[in-house]
């Protein structure tokens, strides 16, 4: 799904570790994954990487998800309706802005992102997200 889903982080930069959230179905196959990182002042659910299998979708595991992620400053960056709608019952609300040391720490991090697919030859990803950079909308929970 990370190389077909081209809002997606690049699959090389998308690991799991220690900061993944991973929902398993019942033969104990990963069917959602969704990685939550420390920008200073709160946790971002990357938007890039939420990742329901389509066959699962409809059956509230982005919920599942983000109930996963846990209490605290939360927020997300989404432009796909579904996920928009997840965070608005999860409590999330619009806003246009993180704050200003997690902007900077955003600021940081996209911009290693970007070099890194243009050293990866993800010419394709960079301009389809450049294209659609303005449809993002962001999502906060205190």
């Amino acid at each position: 799904m990370f190389r077909h889903e081209l809002d997606l982080r690049p699959p090389s930069l998308a690991r799991i570790n220690d900061k993944s959230i991973i929902i398993y179905d019942d033969e104990d196959k990963p069917i959602a994954h969704a990685i939550k990182t420390n920008r200073w002042k709160g946790f971002e659910i990357n938007s890039l990487v939420v990742v329901v299998d389509p066959t699962h979708r409809g059956k509230g595991i982005s919920h599942k998800l983000l109930e996963k992620c846990g209490n605290g400053r939360l927020f997300a960056y989404t432009r796909d309706a579904r996920l928009q709608s997840a965070l608005e019952k999860a409590g999330f609300e619009r806003s246009t802005t993180p704050g200003f040391l997690s902007s900077l720490n955003l600021l940081v991090s996209r911009l290693g992102m970007v070099s890194w697919m243009i050293f990866s030859l993800e010419f394709k990803r960079i301009l389809h997200q450049l294209k659609h950079i303005r449809d993002y909308e962001l999502y906060v929970r205190e």
